[in-house]
């Protein structure tokens, strides 16, 4: 046995003496210079490639390498002459600003055939893999724009330690087509002690360097290995080298100084087998404040599929008040392909951070790092930490949970922040506050109330709940509620909408005075199916002037009782779990949702009976070069004459007050100039993008809109006292928005952008004065660049 270890040991040596790591950096500003190619002993056939960190090991044999990159001057060194593990290239200079190529430009051959694998090189049309992630994110920051006693203390706090600092380890797992799953093995956050949150460098960048258009902060960028992408990008081929039977083709690209759209710049690597990316450096070209740097490096699995190694990301914000940097390292191991996975081997819901996966030790870190950490990564750590402790860090996570659901949390209570003030046009300002107990004293259960006073209508509204969380797979909650309040005529009771806040309310005048007893349940029925059942019972009072023909009765104040079905279909649906709260991801993929109700005659003195049928389908698409197409059809019926308020309208955005374009919405129409029972309407918008410039301040984008309407009333002389028109031919509109025509900085990260809008309505439903058919409306955004 001593002589077993003995060998064993002098194997490890062995192994250690083979293989000697050199770094490749910058001589200038020392960053790591990725995917450098190295010669050894000056055979063209053999060599490595410096990965994302500007790493690569030299096998024994070698005496000599020599080192080229593009911008770089070449470099042939003997490695005993090395004073160091460090190698530093120089930038080279170079007056040559064009080259003129009169024959086809033999990048362009290379691209294609890039363009033409790439269903077979993109990791995910694989069937189904696993792997095993190690990444690590940290925050920095340089150029700060403060007093100089201040900046000379930011400059020394931040040459020792970076603003923040987080590892985690998860295990990915793959199901074709678009199932995934990523279990947090372990994680750990400078400054918190057990961390509700993970952030993984997949989430901030595409897996893989093969879709259409790369999506960075919510704005997508053209590939410049895209179908037709030869006569938008400027392709050179920079430098082509040979490994073993392969020869790897270097190639820079940025977008044509004459095309106007999202796009990116940088290096690409091609291999000839299988033409695949073999790695990808690529940065947003004109974006703004958000300068966004992606890095991609892949590996030859089995002699046969390329798949991603390292991910590398780094995010600049800010410009001359400072830049923070925002950057991520990712590192994959243990990849497994063709695993035999099902769908039952993935959870309907994602999965919150396991407690012991904050819980692991240094001795776990040091196994798992790629490289351990340096200097400054652990004062970090101690700096951090520090401060956490005393800030309570951990708290402010909690916090942050409790924000995200609109809450503002207090012993034993959270306070509901949707409460405090709201406006519409019936009640003006209304003022007032909502309180429900919190974990504090029940778990998963909480009881509250709130009350609002309404400034224009001098009238107090209120109301109180119980939630109930049943912690399941399903995502199972109840409410029971009460409430006087007011509805919205043409407003569902079952409303499905998660948003916080809807700008539609601001313009909401026609208003029912409800006093209603509601129940309500919501589950995670199947995957991508949201369910919900309902009941609702109520005693409502029109607050406009109102009165219904109801057989040989007139009625005014009326008793409705009905029970509804709601189901809500999202296509490639994905969710997250962050700070304890499901979430769901935006995405281009359609989104159906269908609610049914029934009216219940004489439950609880009620005094109707009907069928209520409503369907939307949201959808988005994009026409490569010409932007992107957005639709809803959102249609409804009603078999049965009922009341003004538990009708159709309301579809109309067009207020004099406020003239703000609203999505989904039509936008030349009074909001309730017609009633309907039944009604089908498609909104389109197609947003060209910035076809005048997509430089500089002034960077207008163009939307067309077109929005088209029909529906019908049966029994319309029922409903008395009231203006109203029926929409029974087609209504139809359309119009041109300019958003971002003024752009306002916002804490020299992004801009708020204002543009403005022109609508006309025409055919059948076009009103005589022509000047009356057309609105004149305003527009807002959020921008990064």
């Amino acid at each position: 046995m001593r002589s077993y270890s003995i060998l064993f040991f002098l194997f490890l040596i062995g192994i250690t003496q083979a293989q000697t790591q050199f770094k490749i950096i910058d001589d200038n500003d020392t960053k790591p210079i990725a995917f450098a190619n190295i010669i050894f002993n000056d055979d063209v056939y053999s060599g490595t490639t410096s990965d994302i960190d500007g790493l690569f090991t030299v096998p024994s044999e070698v005496v000599r390498i020599t080192i080229s990159y593009v911008g770089y001057e070449a470099l042939s060194i003997d490695l005993n002459s090395i004073p160091s593990n460090i190698i530093r290239l120089k930038q080279k200079i170079s007056t040559l600003d064009e080259v003129v190529i009169n024959s086809e430009n033999p990048a362009h051959r290379i691209i294609r055939n890039a363009i033409a694998n790439k269903a077979i090189n993109n990791p995910e049309h694989l069937n189904s893999f696993t792997y095993t992630s190690y990444d690590k994110i940290f925050v920095d920051a340089e150029g700060l724009d403060v007093k100089q006693d201040t900046l000379n203390e930011i400059d020394d706090f931040l040459e020792q330690s970076y603003l923040f600092i987080t590892e985690t380890v998860a295990k990915r797992k793959y199901l074709k087509p678009k199932f995934s799953e990523d279990s947090i093995i372990a994680t750990k956050t400078s400054g918190f002690k057990s961390p509700n949150f993970a952030f993984l460098a997949n989430s901030i960048q595409p897996f893989s360097f093969y879709e259409d258009y790369i999506t960075l902060f919510e704005i997508d960028y053209l590939n410049p290995i895209s179908k037709g992408s030869t006569k938008k990008y400027k392709f050179r081929l920079q430098e082509e080298y040979l490994r073993g039977k392969d020869t790897i083709f270097a190639i820079s690209f940025e977008p044509n100084a004459n095309r106007h759209f999202e796009g990116l710049k940088g290096l690409i690597y091609i291999n000839s087998n299988k033409y695949a990316v073999q790695s990808v450096d690529a940065t947003t070209y004109n974006s703004g404040r958000i300068t966004t740097s992606i890095q991609q490096k892949y590996q030859l699995i089995n002699d046969e599929h390329w798949f991603p190694e390292q991910l590398n990301f780094q995010i600049n914000i800010g410009e001359k008040a400072g830049i923070f940097k925002y950057v991520g390292k990712s590192y994959l191991s243990d990849v497994s392909l063709d695993v035999p996975l099902t769908k039952k081997d993935f959870p309907v819901l994602p999965k919150a951070i396991d407690r012991d996966a904050v819980k692991k030790d240094d001795n776990f870190w040091s196994g798992i790092r790629q490289d351990s950490l340096n200097k400054k990564e652990h004062r970090t750590y101690t700096v951090i930490d520090s401060i956490g402790d005393a800030v309570n860090f951990d708290k402010i996570a909690t916090l942050s949970e409790h924000l995200a659901k609109g809450r503002f949390p207090f012993k034993y209570v959270d306070l509901d922040l949707t409460k405090i003030i709201n406006y519409n046009q019936y009640e003006g300002l209304r003022l007032g506050a909502g309180f429900y107990t919190n974990d504090d004293i029940f778990k998963n259960l909480s009881i509250g109330g709130f009350a609002g006073y309404g400034l224009k209508d001098y009238e107090w509204k209120y109301g109180g709940e119980l939630l109930i969380d049943i912690p399941s797979e399903k995502d199972i909650t109840m409410q029971f509620k009460y409430e006087n309040n007011l509805k919205e005529t043409g407003r569902s009771y079952f409303n499905n909408t998660t948003k916080l806040f809807d700008a539609r309310h601001l313009i909401a005048e026609q208003m029912d005075n409800i006093k209603a007893f509601s129940f309500k349940t919501h589950m995670k029925l199947y995957r991508n199916i949201d369910w919900t059942i309902g009941f609702n019972t109520a005693s409502i009072t029109p607050l406009y002037d109102y009165q219904f023909k109801n057989g040989n009765q007139i009625v005014t104040k009326y008793k409705n009782t009905e029970i509804n079905f709601g189901v809500r279909y999202f296509v490639n649906e994905k969710l997250t779990n962050v700070f304890n709260t499901i979430a769901r991801l935006e995405s281009d993929d359609p989104v159906f949702n269908l609610s049914y109700s029934k009216g219940l005659s004489n439950v609880f003195d009620s005094d109707f009976d009907y069928h209520k049928i409503r369907f939307t389908m949201d959808d988005s698409f994009r026409i490569k070069g010409l932007g992107k197409t957005t639709y809803r059809i959102d249609a409804g019926y009603i078999s049965e004459s009922i009341p003004y308020g538990q009708l159709f309208t309301g579809e109309g955005s067009n207020d004099r007050n406020f003239p703000y374009v609203f999505q989904n919405y039509f936008q030349t129409l009074d909001p309730y100039e017609f009633l309907s029972d039944k009604y089908v309407h498609l909104f389109t918008s197609h947003n060209f993008g910035t076809l005048f410039n997509n430089k500089g301040r002034f960077t207008p984008e163009v939307i067309l809109h077109n929005n088209i309407g029909i529906g019908n009333l049966s029994q319309a002389d029922n409903h008395q006292q009231v203006p109203f028109l029926v929409k029974d031919k087609l209504y139809l509109e359309t119009g041109l928005e300019l958003r971002n025509l003024l752009k306002l900085n916002y804490l020299n990260v992004g801009y708020f952008g204002f543009g403005v809008g022109v609508f006309y309505r025409y055919g059948a439903h076009s009103l005589p004065d022509s000047n009356d058919n057309f609105a004149f409306k305003f527009a807002s955004s959020f921008t990064f660049k």
